[in-house]
């Protein structure tokens, strides 16, 4: 029977064919592998424009968004993401934009242009990590448009950000230049005030869409004696034709009404010093909405709200734009919600745990989230949806909330879109866990073993995790951050990678964030890649603009540092008198001991040189808090892989936190990129005799919970979470958690366990391979 059904010959012919398939492509394969000893991604396999999108390129599209991304709100960066069938543009890129991208699954793969309103840190903070990771994604080429220096800056940035296979084409729009492609026209306005005989530049925008021609009337076609054919996609396009019979026929005469072109517009005032200027260009805004551009559809405002407020600013809104004109203000104090909810979901999840370790984020979140937001569905019929909240109409005045996700639809329908807010719901946070078979019995447990006594509030060190994440960050580990409160009044940083200062805000909330802020005495850069110190600039002008009186920070960094913070200083910001570089290198002989170090309790600072890149540090704290009648000590790897050095700084430590990037079967991986892995981590601790080590930089293939040894591995030994606090105490009965917590992340656990035997199937094909 199956002889009848499948012919032997053409069997063979497929298998033949099969063959010839899987030679071609291992010849293929060898010849990439070949190159990228040369070349990291070879020209010819360079991602290009496929045929369908080169033909689209020249196509009005049927769909065009603007998406808030970040909207500026407990320390969440202000942008905006346009995009449509085709392409992407994005307006301002702030610390953390690339984490709110991953996390809303915003495809920056597909991003084009990035526009920016100022060249300080608040607008293109994130442009390091983003230009990485759409690098990565396989992006190949990006529009820069902004002020001055854009090209200098990312110059600048040279050492810690290698763009290998992406390049940045930068465009000073100072002299208010024009952009232009088949789908957008961006007018930049140069907004201008003098500030000690010197020239700022911010950038307001103005974006013509392309309107669409109007539909094909086939009634009138047919009046006008024409067939099916190429003559209506002509006609459809706008173009005149000449029939056969020598008629000419007007697209116009046999099409219905073109859409009316719409527009909008993105103001940046830092200050009000900026407004003459920006009056001084009224007629350009006046006449949007007459003849140049056709109706405009919305401001969206950058705009700092003790500017925006102003009535000033409020007037000129008025006397420039319709009443039609929507309004959305970013940066808003009615924008309560940063818009990261992963974090706030793994953290309720974590709470039930334990509430000390992991208590809720204290961020300020409207209760309920969407009180000020109207949720507005596409209309079926022809009227417009109106914008009654969430946004103004123009001249309202009041600043009603925008959060991460709305959308503002300007094709088909120029309408608002709330259907993918960001919303919390932690009573379904909780739910997922106590759905997990075994949870809630082993909760239950764990609850009763726990001592009732909590810990007193005044017990120091206290470790607070910001970020245990490597590389870029996920939805739920930022990238290298640790604050220790090692006094009263005295916080040290230990790493501070993009998005740190964010982390603070919604750890605390804004007025004890502040605190913390003007209580921090020193930050300690690890090493110079980005993800380790990238929150630098951000954190440190947030300081000076807060408290511009208090002492300098001690930054103890690489001493290669200087020239990118020179640069920023000279080029960019007043940030000189904000810190006092101290060289880790100066202290591999003399450790720092001196008077500055008495607010923090900290009676001296050692480092060593670990093995990682160049100028990588590892560093040892000795407090003057005791423990068990003896000082107590921290030491932090920083990135490395084991190293004798570290552990000969760190003897006899009284905390170790180390880098733990790789889970055990990825030992190779992490030689290769001279990293830790789980085991090697807990290695260096027990070598060291430290009495509690702390594991963080994992990998970002572990978002909720790496892959761990035996129970009994981790009996000193605890693994650190986004916004995890812990103090001495707390370590003691840390592995308890272990059985409850892996339960809940049983699942997820499963998941990294299968893709293990995956990979040992793969390595153990390929020895086989390599043998015969």
């Amino acid at each position: 029977m199956i002889f009848l059904k499948f012919p032997r010959p053409l069997l063979y012919g497929q298998h033949l064919r099969r063959r010839q398939q899987i030679h071609r492509l291992i010849n293929m394969s060898s010849s990439v592998v070949a190159a990228a000893a040369t070349d990291p991604l070879p020209a010819k396999y360079t991602r290009e424009p496929n045929v369908l999108r080169k033909k689209l390129a020249s196509v009005v599209p049927g769909t065009v968004n603007l998406q808030v991304l970040g909207n500026g709100a407990n320390g969440s960066p202000s942008s905006v993401y346009l995009f449509t069938d085709q392409s992407r543009y994005l307006f301002n890129c702030g610390e953390g934009t690339q984490r709110l991208a991953h996390e809303h699954r915003t495809r920056l793969s597909r991003l084009e242009h990035i526009f920016v309103t100022r060249n300080t840190w608040s607008t293109v903070g994130g442009l390091p990590g983003l230009a990485l990771t759409i690098q990565d994604a396989g992006v190949r080429q990006v529009g820069l448009h902004g002020p001055a220096h854009l090209s200098t800056m990312l110059q600048s940035m040279r050492r810690f950000v290698v763009l290998k296979n992406l390049q940045m084409q930068t465009e000073d729009c100072t002299e208010g230049k024009t952009f232009e492609d088949s789908i957008l026209k961006v007018e930049a306005v140069p907004v201008r005030k003098e500030k000690d005989g010197a020239e700022q530049v911010v950038m307001s925008y103005i974006c013509q869409m392309k309107p669409r021609p109007g539909a094909l009337n086939l009634v009138k076609c047919v009046e006008q004696g024409l067939k099916p054919g190429p003559l209506m996609g002509q006609l459809k396009n706008g173009q005149d034709v000449t029939l056969p019979d020598g008629r000419v026929v007007r697209s116009a005469d046999v099409t219905e009404p073109a859409e009316t072109a719409l527009s909008f517009v993105f103001v940046d005032l830092p200050d009000r010093d900026f407004l003459p200027s920006l009056k001084e260009q009224a007629n350009i805004f006046k006449d949007l909405g007459k003849t140049k551009l056709g109706v405009v559809a919305l401001v969206i405002h950058f705009t700092p709200h003790e500017v925006s407020s102003l009535p000033e600013y409020q007037t000129f809104l008025t006397d420039n734009f319709s009443q039609d004109t929507q309004n959305i203000y970013l940066n808003s104090p009615q924008n309560g919600f940063s818009g990261y909810a992963a974090a706030h979901r793994i953290q309720h999840q974590l709470n039930q745990l334990n509430p000390q370790i992991f208590p809720l984020l204290q961020e300020q979140v409207p209760c309920p989230l969407s009180q000020n937001l109207k949720k507005t569905k596409l209309e079926e019929n022809d009227q417009e949806t109106k914008l009654e909240e969430g946004v103004t109409e123009n001249g309202a005045g009041d600043e009603a909330g925008v959060v991460s996700m709305t959308s503002f639809h300007l094709r088909p329908r120029k309408c608002l879109d709330r259907s993918l807010e960001v919303k919390l719901t932690p009573e379904e946070y909780i739910k997922e866990t106590h759905a997990v078979p075994g949870f809630t019995e082993l909760l239950d447990q764990l609850k009763s073993e726990s001592k009732n006594v909590s810990t007193p509030t005044n017990t120091y060190p206290r470790l607070i995790f910001l970020g245990t994440g490597s590389c870029i960050p996920n939805k739920t580990r930022n990238v290298s951050s640790i604050l220790i409160q090692t006094s009263v009044k005295g916080f040290i940083l230990l790493d501070c990678g993009e998005g740190t200062y964010g982390q603070i805000i919604r750890f605390f909330g804004q007025p004890k964030a502040q605190e913390v802020l003007e209580q921090l005495q020193a930050i300690y850069v690890s090493h110079l890649h980005a993800d380790h110190h990238m929150g630098l600039i951000g954190l440190l002008r947030e300081r000076k603009q807060l408290f511009p009186e208090s002492p300098p920070l001690i930054l103890l960094a690489p001493r290669q540092i200087e020239p990118w913070l020179q640069f920023y200083h000279s080029q960019i910001e007043d940030i000189a008198d904000s810190y006092t570089l101290v060289a880790n290198g100066d202290l591999l002989q003399q450790p720092l001991s001196d008077e500055r170090l008495e607010p923090l309790g900290i009676t001296s600072i050692s480092t060593c040189l670990v093995r990682h890149c160049p100028n990588a540090f590892g560093i040892s704290l000795t407090l003057e808090a005791k423990h068990e009648n003896e000082p107590i000590k921290v030491t932090y790897s920083g990135d490395t892989m084991p190293c004798l050095d570290l552990i000969e700084l760190g003897r006899d430590s009284t905390i170790l936190i180390h880098e733990a990037t790789m889970e055990d079967d990825l030992e190779e991986e992490a030689r290769i990129k001279t990293h830790s892995t789980i085991s090697q981590a807990i290695q260096q601790g027990r070598d060291m005799q430290a009495k509690h080590t702390i594991l963080t930089h994992f990998s970002q293939r572990y978002a909720k919970c790496p892959r761990l040894p035996s129970v009994d591995d981790m009996k000193h030994v605890a693994i650190a979470f986004d916004n995890m606090q812990v103090t001495l105490e707390d370590l003691q009965d840390y592995n308890k958690l272990y059985p409850a917590l892996m339960a809940m992340y049983a699942e997820y656990t499963e998941e990294l366990e299968q893709r293990a035997v995956k990979r040992e199937l793969k390595q153990e094909r390929k020895r086989k391979l390599a043998e015969t």
